[in-house]
Protein backbone atom coordinates (compact mmCIF):
# COMPACT_ATOMS: atom_id res chain seq x y z
CA UNK A 1 0.00 0.00 0.00
CA UNK A 2 1.17 3.60 -1.07
CA UNK A 3 2.17 5.22 2.43
CA UNK A 4 0.10 8.06 1.66
CA UNK A 5 -2.66 9.17 -0.24
CA UNK A 6 -3.59 12.60 -1.46
CA UNK A 7 -6.68 13.69 0.51
CA UNK A 8 -7.76 16.87 -0.13
CA UNK A 9 -7.46 19.13 -2.86
CA UNK A 10 -3.93 20.94 -3.46
CA UNK A 11 -4.69 21.83 0.18
CA UNK A 12 -6.48 25.48 -1.21
CA UNK A 13 -5.35 29.02 -1.48
CA UNK A 14 -6.25 29.41 2.30
CA UNK A 15 -3.92 26.49 4.03
CA UNK A 16 -0.96 26.99 1.45
CA UNK A 17 -0.22 30.30 3.37
CA UNK A 18 -0.64 29.07 6.49
CA UNK A 19 1.81 26.07 5.73
CA UNK A 20 4.34 28.64 4.44
CA UNK A 21 3.58 31.04 7.12
CA UNK A 22 4.79 27.99 10.25
CA UNK A 23 7.53 26.59 7.34
CA UNK A 24 8.98 30.20 7.99
CA UNK A 25 8.58 30.81 11.69
CA UNK A 26 10.51 27.26 12.27
CA UNK A 27 12.87 28.11 9.62
CA UNK A 28 13.54 31.81 11.47
CA UNK A 29 14.33 29.68 14.75
CA UNK A 30 16.79 27.76 13.72
CA UNK A 31 18.31 30.17 11.20
CA UNK A 32 18.41 33.09 13.72
CA UNK A 33 19.95 30.49 16.30
CA UNK A 34 22.81 29.96 13.42
CA UNK A 35 23.46 33.33 12.46
CA UNK A 36 23.95 34.58 16.03
CA UNK A 37 25.75 32.00 17.50
CA UNK A 38 28.27 32.43 15.11
CA UNK A 39 28.78 36.13 16.06
CA UNK A 40 28.95 34.77 19.88
CA UNK A 41 32.50 32.47 18.68
CA UNK A 42 34.96 34.73 19.71
CA UNK A 43 33.12 35.64 22.90
CA UNK A 44 32.55 32.02 24.21
CA UNK A 45 35.97 31.22 23.23
CA UNK A 46 37.18 33.75 25.53
CA UNK A 47 34.63 33.27 28.52
CA UNK A 48 34.78 29.37 28.37
CA UNK A 49 38.27 29.61 28.59
CA UNK A 50 38.76 27.21 25.40
CA UNK A 51 40.41 27.50 22.17
CA UNK A 52 38.99 27.81 18.37
CA UNK A 53 39.00 24.54 17.57
CA UNK A 54 37.44 23.45 20.68
CA UNK A 55 34.31 26.43 20.29
CA UNK A 56 34.37 25.34 16.59
CA UNK A 57 32.82 22.01 17.74
CA UNK A 58 30.14 23.93 19.23
CA UNK A 59 28.83 23.96 15.57
CA UNK A 60 30.55 21.28 14.00
CA UNK A 61 28.76 18.57 16.43
CA UNK A 62 25.47 20.61 15.35
CA UNK A 63 26.09 20.03 12.07
CA UNK A 64 27.33 16.15 12.40
CA UNK A 65 23.77 15.03 14.05
CA UNK A 66 21.25 17.31 11.67
CA UNK A 67 23.33 15.66 9.09
CA UNK A 68 23.32 11.86 10.45
CA UNK A 69 19.88 12.58 11.07
CA UNK A 70 18.47 13.66 8.25
CA UNK A 71 17.50 10.37 6.06
CA UNK A 72 15.70 9.32 9.43
CA UNK A 73 13.82 12.36 9.78
CA UNK A 74 12.58 12.27 5.70
CA UNK A 75 11.85 8.64 6.07
CA UNK A 76 9.81 9.00 9.24
CA UNK A 77 8.12 12.02 7.65
CA UNK A 78 7.04 9.91 4.60
CA UNK A 79 5.77 7.12 7.06
CA UNK A 80 3.97 8.87 9.82
CA UNK A 81 3.64 12.32 8.24
CA UNK A 82 4.95 15.96 8.75
CA UNK A 83 2.82 17.66 10.91
CA UNK A 84 3.65 15.60 14.26
CA UNK A 85 7.46 15.45 13.71
CA UNK A 86 7.53 18.77 12.92
CA UNK A 87 5.83 20.05 15.98
CA UNK A 88 8.16 17.37 18.17
CA UNK A 89 11.05 18.90 16.48
CA UNK A 90 9.94 22.45 17.61
CA UNK A 91 10.02 20.65 21.58
CA UNK A 92 13.01 18.93 21.42
CA UNK A 93 14.96 21.99 19.71
CA UNK A 94 13.50 24.42 22.18
CA UNK A 95 14.45 22.13 26.02
CA UNK A 96 18.10 21.74 24.23
CA UNK A 97 18.12 26.16 23.59
CA UNK A 98 17.31 25.97 27.13
CA UNK A 99 20.33 23.28 28.15
CA UNK A 100 22.87 24.68 26.32
CA UNK A 101 21.99 28.08 27.96
CA UNK A 102 22.70 27.05 30.87
CA UNK A 103 25.87 24.90 30.23
CA UNK A 104 28.48 25.12 32.75
CA UNK A 105 31.43 24.28 30.26
CA UNK A 106 32.04 23.70 26.22
CA UNK A 107 31.94 19.98 27.49
CA UNK A 108 28.48 20.69 28.14
CA UNK A 109 27.33 23.08 25.47
CA UNK A 110 28.48 20.12 23.13
CA UNK A 111 26.80 17.58 24.65
CA UNK A 112 23.47 19.64 24.93
CA UNK A 113 24.11 20.89 21.61
CA UNK A 114 23.61 17.28 20.34
CA UNK A 115 19.64 17.84 22.08
CA UNK A 116 19.08 20.81 20.44
CA UNK A 117 20.38 18.91 17.06
CA UNK A 118 18.11 16.21 16.94
CA UNK A 119 15.00 18.98 17.31
CA UNK A 120 16.90 20.96 14.74
CA UNK A 121 17.12 17.72 12.38
CA UNK A 122 13.35 17.27 12.39
CA UNK A 123 12.97 20.95 11.83
CA UNK A 124 14.14 21.24 9.05
CA UNK A 125 13.62 18.27 7.59
CA UNK A 126 9.62 18.90 7.52
CA UNK A 127 9.84 22.83 6.68
CA UNK A 128 10.18 22.21 3.19
CA UNK A 129 7.85 19.52 3.05
CA UNK A 130 5.03 21.31 4.48
CA UNK A 131 5.53 23.62 1.67
CA UNK A 132 6.11 21.14 -1.26
CA UNK A 133 2.59 19.88 -0.08
CA UNK A 134 1.05 22.77 0.03
CA UNK A 135 1.67 24.67 -3.11
CA UNK A 136 0.93 23.62 -6.68
CA UNK A 137 4.40 22.66 -8.24
CA UNK A 138 4.08 26.04 -10.60
CA UNK A 139 3.94 27.92 -7.41
CA UNK A 140 6.85 25.91 -5.54
CA UNK A 141 9.54 28.32 -7.13
CA UNK A 142 7.74 31.31 -5.51
CA UNK A 143 6.56 29.60 -2.24
CA UNK A 144 10.21 28.95 -1.64
CA UNK A 145 11.35 32.13 -2.89
CA UNK A 146 9.43 33.64 -0.11
CA UNK A 147 11.10 31.13 2.34
CA UNK A 148 14.50 32.11 1.63
CA UNK A 149 13.34 35.69 2.16
CA UNK A 150 12.66 34.85 5.50
CA UNK A 151 15.78 32.84 6.38
CA UNK A 152 17.78 36.07 4.52
CA UNK A 153 15.89 38.59 6.55
CA UNK A 154 16.92 36.17 9.57
CA UNK A 155 20.53 36.28 8.51
CA UNK A 156 20.21 40.41 8.95
CA UNK A 157 18.63 40.45 11.89
CA UNK A 158 20.06 37.33 13.60
CA UNK A 159 23.86 38.44 13.64
CA UNK A 160 22.56 42.23 14.95
CA UNK A 161 20.61 40.35 17.24
CA UNK A 162 23.22 38.23 17.88
CA UNK A 163 25.83 40.87 18.87
CA UNK A 164 23.61 42.56 20.96
CA UNK A 165 22.82 39.98 23.40
CA UNK A 166 26.48 38.89 23.28
CA UNK A 167 27.74 42.43 24.98
CA UNK A 168 24.95 41.66 27.59
CA UNK A 169 25.45 37.64 27.99
CA UNK A 170 26.69 34.77 25.27
CA UNK A 171 24.13 32.25 27.05
CA UNK A 172 20.79 34.90 25.74
CA UNK A 173 22.31 33.43 22.20
CA UNK A 174 20.26 30.00 23.41
CA UNK A 175 18.22 31.33 26.05
CA UNK A 176 16.20 33.79 23.44
CA UNK A 177 15.01 30.47 21.64
CA UNK A 178 13.06 29.05 24.22
CA UNK A 179 9.87 31.64 24.15
CA UNK A 180 10.20 31.98 20.07
CA UNK A 181 9.99 27.84 20.28
CA UNK A 182 6.75 27.85 22.73
CA UNK A 183 5.11 30.26 20.52
CA UNK A 184 5.97 27.92 16.95
CA UNK A 185 4.94 24.69 18.76
CA UNK A 186 2.15 26.26 19.70
CA UNK A 187 1.24 27.75 16.39
CA UNK A 188 2.51 24.57 14.47
CA UNK A 189 0.24 22.35 16.82
CA UNK A 190 -3.21 24.43 16.41
CA UNK A 191 -2.39 25.77 12.66
CA UNK A 192 -0.97 22.85 10.39
CA UNK A 193 -2.82 20.16 9.07
CA UNK A 194 -1.94 16.79 7.05
CA UNK A 195 -2.99 17.36 3.50
CA UNK A 196 -2.50 13.62 2.91
CA UNK A 197 -3.25 10.74 4.96
CA UNK A 198 -0.16 8.59 5.72
CA UNK A 199 -0.77 4.52 7.16
CA UNK A 200 2.67 4.33 8.22
CA UNK A 201 2.55 0.91 7.07
CA UNK A 202 6.24 0.63 5.36
CA UNK A 203 8.96 -0.39 8.28
CA UNK A 204 11.87 1.54 9.79
CA UNK A 205 15.58 0.38 7.92
CA UNK A 206 17.41 0.14 11.58
CA UNK A 207 20.19 -1.96 9.79
CA UNK A 208 20.57 0.91 7.25
CA UNK A 209 20.67 3.56 10.07
CA UNK A 210 23.15 2.21 12.03
CA UNK A 211 25.53 1.29 9.08
CA UNK A 212 24.85 4.62 7.40
CA UNK A 213 25.76 6.52 10.66
CA UNK A 214 29.23 4.41 11.73
CA UNK A 215 29.97 5.35 7.86
CA UNK A 216 29.31 9.36 8.20
CA UNK A 217 31.34 9.24 11.52
CA UNK A 218 33.98 7.23 11.00
CA UNK A 219 34.86 9.30 7.15
CA UNK A 220 34.12 12.89 8.60
CA UNK A 221 36.24 12.21 11.94
CA UNK A 222 38.98 11.07 9.11
CA UNK A 223 38.58 14.25 7.26
CA UNK A 224 38.31 16.80 9.86
CA UNK A 225 40.94 14.64 13.10
CA UNK A 226 43.46 13.55 9.75
CA UNK A 227 45.06 16.99 9.44
CA UNK A 228 46.35 16.79 13.30
CA UNK A 229 46.64 13.43 13.43
CA UNK A 230 47.98 12.67 10.04
CA UNK A 231 46.27 11.10 7.48
CA UNK A 232 48.32 8.09 6.97
CA UNK A 233 48.67 7.60 10.69
CA UNK A 234 47.36 3.86 11.79
CA UNK A 235 44.45 5.15 13.68
CA UNK A 236 43.55 7.58 10.54
CA UNK A 237 43.42 4.84 8.70
CA UNK A 238 41.50 2.62 10.65
CA UNK A 239 38.61 5.10 10.95
CA UNK A 240 38.83 5.22 6.82
CA UNK A 241 38.37 1.50 6.38
CA UNK A 242 35.80 1.58 8.96
CA UNK A 243 33.97 4.05 7.03
CA UNK A 244 34.53 2.72 3.53
CA UNK A 245 33.49 -1.21 4.57
CA UNK A 246 30.25 0.62 6.52
CA UNK A 247 29.85 2.80 3.28
CA UNK A 248 29.99 -0.67 1.23
CA UNK A 249 27.82 -2.30 3.30
CA UNK A 250 25.04 0.37 3.58
CA UNK A 251 25.08 0.76 -0.08
CA UNK A 252 24.59 -3.49 -0.53
CA UNK A 253 21.77 -3.36 2.16
CA UNK A 254 20.15 -0.56 0.80
CA UNK A 255 19.71 -2.51 -2.83
CA UNK A 256 17.92 -5.34 -1.24
CA UNK A 257 16.33 -3.65 1.74
CA UNK A 258 12.64 -3.92 1.41
CA UNK A 259 11.98 -0.37 2.81
CA UNK A 260 15.17 1.05 2.37
CA UNK A 261 16.50 4.42 4.39
CA UNK A 262 17.48 5.93 1.68
CA UNK A 263 15.65 5.31 -1.76
CA UNK A 264 18.29 5.16 -4.12
CA UNK A 265 16.20 4.60 -7.32
CA UNK A 266 15.34 8.42 -6.83
CA UNK A 267 19.29 9.14 -7.95
CA UNK A 268 17.96 7.78 -11.57
CA UNK A 269 16.07 11.42 -11.60
CA UNK A 270 18.54 13.46 -13.41
CA UNK A 271 17.20 16.76 -11.95
CA UNK A 272 17.07 15.33 -8.38
CA UNK A 273 20.68 14.33 -8.64
CA UNK A 274 22.33 16.85 -10.30
CA UNK A 275 20.59 19.85 -7.92
CA UNK A 276 21.39 17.27 -4.60
CA UNK A 277 25.19 17.20 -5.71
CA UNK A 278 25.34 21.31 -6.64
CA UNK A 279 23.76 22.19 -3.82
CA UNK A 280 26.39 19.92 -1.99
CA UNK A 281 29.29 21.61 -3.91
CA UNK A 282 27.67 25.12 -3.06
CA UNK A 283 27.35 23.93 0.65
CA UNK A 284 31.18 23.19 0.59
CA UNK A 285 32.09 26.31 -1.15
CA UNK A 286 30.25 28.77 1.32
CA UNK A 287 29.75 27.02 4.54
CA UNK A 288 32.55 29.12 5.78
CA UNK A 289 32.16 32.52 4.79
CA UNK A 290 30.19 34.16 7.28
CA UNK A 291 32.58 32.92 10.04
CA UNK A 292 35.38 33.79 8.33
CA UNK A 293 33.86 36.87 7.90
CA UNK A 294 33.07 37.31 11.82
CA UNK A 295 36.75 36.15 12.86
CA UNK A 296 37.99 39.01 10.39
CA UNK A 297 36.10 41.72 11.69
CA UNK A 298 36.55 41.01 15.41
CA UNK A 299 40.08 39.49 14.80
CA UNK A 300 42.07 41.89 12.29
CA UNK A 301 39.52 44.94 12.55
CA UNK A 302 38.84 44.45 16.50
CA UNK A 303 35.52 45.81 16.22
CA UNK A 304 33.12 44.40 19.23
CA UNK A 305 29.88 41.55 18.05
CA UNK A 306 27.39 44.42 17.72
CA UNK A 307 29.45 46.34 14.71
CA UNK A 308 30.65 42.98 13.36
CA UNK A 309 27.08 41.86 12.62
CA UNK A 310 26.07 44.91 11.43
CA UNK A 311 29.56 45.26 8.85
CA UNK A 312 28.54 41.51 7.70
CA UNK A 313 24.75 42.78 7.23
CA UNK A 314 25.42 43.21 3.39
CA UNK A 315 25.72 39.24 3.03
CA UNK A 316 22.09 38.99 4.07
CA UNK A 317 20.85 41.78 2.08
CA UNK A 318 21.85 40.32 -0.74
CA UNK A 319 20.35 37.24 -0.12
CA UNK A 320 17.20 38.85 1.05
CA UNK A 321 17.06 40.82 -2.31
CA UNK A 322 17.47 37.59 -4.67
CA UNK A 323 15.80 35.11 -3.09
CA UNK A 324 11.70 36.14 -4.36
CA UNK A 325 13.39 37.13 -7.86
CA UNK A 326 15.32 33.99 -7.89
CA UNK A 327 12.13 31.83 -7.22
CA UNK A 328 9.85 33.93 -9.12
CA UNK A 329 12.58 33.68 -12.57
CA UNK A 330 12.65 29.87 -11.81
CA UNK A 331 8.85 29.35 -12.43
CA UNK A 332 9.40 31.63 -15.57
CA UNK A 333 12.38 30.54 -16.89
CA UNK A 334 13.04 27.05 -14.91
CA UNK A 335 15.65 26.18 -12.38
CA UNK A 336 18.82 25.50 -14.49
CA UNK A 337 19.38 29.05 -16.22
CA UNK A 338 18.61 30.83 -13.01
CA UNK A 339 20.29 28.48 -10.58
CA UNK A 340 23.64 27.86 -12.66
CA UNK A 341 23.81 31.78 -13.05
CA UNK A 342 23.97 32.47 -9.23
CA UNK A 343 26.63 30.04 -8.89
CA UNK A 344 28.42 32.49 -11.20
CA UNK A 345 27.68 35.41 -9.33
CA UNK A 346 28.14 34.11 -6.07
CA UNK A 347 31.47 32.76 -7.26
CA UNK A 348 32.36 36.33 -8.52
CA UNK A 349 31.99 37.68 -5.39
CA UNK A 350 33.84 34.89 -3.20
CA UNK A 351 36.80 35.94 -5.72
CA UNK A 352 36.31 39.35 -4.35
CA UNK A 353 36.71 38.86 -1.18
CA UNK A 354 39.73 36.38 -2.06
CA UNK A 355 41.88 39.97 -3.45
CA UNK A 356 41.05 42.28 0.20
CA UNK A 357 43.64 43.52 2.12
CA UNK A 358 43.57 44.12 5.96
CA UNK A 359 43.66 47.52 5.41
CA UNK A 360 40.76 47.17 2.16
CA UNK A 361 38.41 49.85 2.55
CA UNK A 362 35.01 48.56 3.96
CA UNK A 363 32.34 50.13 0.76
CA UNK A 364 34.32 47.60 -1.18
CA UNK A 365 34.17 44.83 0.81
CA UNK A 366 30.65 45.84 1.36
CA UNK A 367 29.86 45.24 -2.42
CA UNK A 368 31.43 42.21 -2.57
CA UNK A 369 29.81 40.36 0.60
CA UNK A 370 26.84 41.32 -1.33
CA UNK A 371 27.39 40.45 -4.51
CA UNK A 372 28.26 36.59 -3.42
CA UNK A 373 25.09 36.87 -1.03
CA UNK A 374 23.23 37.95 -3.94
CA UNK A 375 24.65 35.02 -6.00
CA UNK A 376 23.57 32.67 -3.24
CA UNK A 377 19.76 33.93 -3.07
CA UNK A 378 19.22 32.95 -6.78
CA UNK A 379 21.07 29.63 -6.02
CA UNK A 380 18.89 27.94 -3.31
CA UNK A 381 15.07 28.58 -4.46
CA UNK A 382 15.53 27.32 -8.08
CA UNK A 383 17.27 24.52 -7.14
CA UNK A 384 15.07 23.61 -3.90
CA UNK A 385 12.06 23.86 -5.93
CA UNK A 386 13.14 21.75 -8.74
CA UNK A 387 14.51 18.75 -6.31
CA UNK A 388 11.04 18.80 -4.43
CA UNK A 389 9.31 18.93 -7.95
CA UNK A 390 11.02 16.57 -9.34
CA UNK A 391 10.23 13.33 -6.93
CA UNK A 392 6.32 11.46 -6.57
CA UNK A 393 4.30 13.13 -3.89
CA UNK A 394 5.62 10.01 -1.05
CA UNK A 395 8.93 10.72 -1.47
CA UNK A 396 9.19 14.48 -0.72
CA UNK A 397 10.18 13.50 3.06
CA UNK A 398 12.85 12.02 1.32
CA UNK A 399 13.85 14.37 -1.02
CA UNK A 400 14.21 17.49 1.97
CA UNK A 401 15.77 14.97 4.05
CA UNK A 402 18.64 14.72 1.43
CA UNK A 403 18.97 18.34 0.63
CA UNK A 404 19.49 18.80 3.94
CA UNK A 405 21.84 15.88 4.45
CA UNK A 406 23.79 17.58 1.45
CA UNK A 407 23.78 20.74 2.42
CA UNK A 408 24.68 19.99 5.58
CA UNK A 409 27.71 17.49 4.73
CA UNK A 410 28.93 20.56 2.84
CA UNK A 411 29.10 22.83 5.65
CA UNK A 412 30.73 20.22 7.56
CA UNK A 413 33.30 19.47 5.10
CA UNK A 414 33.63 23.29 4.39
CA UNK A 415 34.60 24.04 8.21
CA UNK A 416 36.51 21.03 8.46
CA UNK A 417 38.48 22.68 5.05
CA UNK A 418 38.49 26.27 6.68
CA UNK A 419 39.93 25.81 10.17
CA UNK A 420 42.75 23.30 9.52
CA UNK A 421 44.00 26.13 6.44
CA UNK A 422 44.03 29.22 9.38
CA UNK A 423 45.81 26.98 12.21
CA UNK A 424 48.35 26.16 9.35
CA UNK A 425 48.82 29.45 8.38
CA UNK A 426 48.81 31.84 11.61
CA UNK A 427 49.60 29.59 15.43
CA UNK A 428 46.65 28.91 17.53
CA UNK A 429 48.57 31.31 20.25
CA UNK A 430 48.70 34.53 18.23
CA UNK A 431 44.95 33.57 17.01
CA UNK A 432 44.20 33.51 20.43
CA UNK A 433 45.79 37.17 21.40
CA UNK A 434 43.90 38.13 18.88
CA UNK A 435 40.39 38.02 20.32
CA UNK A 436 41.81 38.42 23.91
CA UNK A 437 43.99 41.54 22.85
CA UNK A 438 42.77 42.71 20.23
CA UNK A 439 43.80 42.19 16.71
CA UNK A 440 44.00 46.25 16.04
CA UNK A 441 46.65 46.78 18.57
CA UNK A 442 48.73 43.81 17.14
CA UNK A 443 51.60 44.45 14.72
CA UNK A 444 50.85 44.85 11.20
CA UNK A 445 52.49 41.87 10.09
CA UNK A 446 49.97 39.66 12.21
CA UNK A 447 47.41 41.12 10.97
CA UNK A 448 48.38 40.65 7.34
CA UNK A 449 49.31 37.21 8.52
CA UNK A 450 45.68 36.40 9.43
CA UNK A 451 43.86 38.52 6.59
CA UNK A 452 45.87 36.33 4.41
CA UNK A 453 45.29 33.12 5.88
CA UNK A 454 41.33 33.85 5.23
CA UNK A 455 41.19 35.27 1.88
CA UNK A 456 43.59 31.98 1.08
CA UNK A 457 40.24 30.19 2.26
CA UNK A 458 37.92 32.47 0.02
CA UNK A 459 39.75 31.76 -3.13
CA UNK A 460 39.76 28.05 -2.10
CA UNK A 461 35.82 28.55 -1.47
CA UNK A 462 35.61 30.39 -5.34
CA UNK A 463 37.74 27.66 -6.81
CA UNK A 464 35.37 24.69 -5.44
CA UNK A 465 32.12 26.50 -6.98
CA UNK A 466 33.07 26.06 -10.26
CA UNK A 467 31.75 22.20 -9.81
CA UNK A 468 28.91 23.35 -8.47
CA UNK A 469 28.27 25.61 -11.66
CA UNK A 470 29.39 22.24 -14.29
CA UNK A 471 26.80 20.20 -12.67
CA UNK A 472 24.04 22.64 -11.84
CA UNK A 473 24.55 23.45 -15.91
CA UNK A 474 24.12 19.68 -16.70
CA UNK A 475 21.03 19.25 -14.72
CA UNK A 476 18.32 19.37 -17.79
CA UNK A 477 15.05 21.28 -18.05
CA UNK A 478 12.60 21.13 -15.49
CA UNK A 479 9.96 18.51 -15.94
CA UNK A 480 5.83 18.13 -14.55
CA UNK A 481 4.70 14.81 -13.40
CA UNK A 482 2.23 13.12 -15.04
CA UNK A 483 -1.16 13.86 -12.86
CA UNK A 484 0.40 17.08 -11.40
CA UNK A 485 -1.18 20.23 -11.38
CA UNK A 486 -0.49 23.11 -14.30
CA UNK A 487 -2.38 26.23 -14.81
CA UNK A 488 -5.91 25.97 -17.03
CA UNK A 489 -5.81 21.92 -16.47
CA UNK A 490 -7.92 20.36 -14.47
CA UNK A 491 -6.03 17.80 -11.93
CA UNK A 492 -7.01 14.47 -11.79
CA UNK A 493 -7.74 12.88 -8.58
CA UNK A 494 -5.78 10.81 -6.94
Amino acid sequence: MNPCAQKTEYSGDNYKWTALAVACLGTLLGVLNASTLIIALPTMMVKLNTSLIGVMWVLIVYMLIMTILAPACGRLADMYGRKQLYVLGIVVFTIGSLLCGLAADVTQLIGFRVIQAIGGAFLVANSTILVADAFPKWELGKAMGILSMIMAAAFVVGPILGGFLTMIDWRLNFLFNVPIGIIAAYVAHTRLREVKEFFGTESFDYTGMVLFTVAFVALAVYGSAGVLAGFLSVPMLALLAIGILSLAGFFSHEQKARHPLIDLSLFRIRIFTYGQVSALLNAVARGAVMMLLILFFQGPKGYDPLWASILISPLAIGLVISGPLGGYLSDKYGSRLISTSGLIVSMVGLLGLGFMQYDTPYGVLAAWMFVSGFGSGLFQPPNTSAIMAAVPVDRRGFASAMRAFFNNTGMVISMTIAMPLLVGMIPLDEMMNMFVVGGASLPIATQIQFTNAICFVFMISAVLTIPAIIVSAMRGKDLLHEGEDVPGKTRSEG
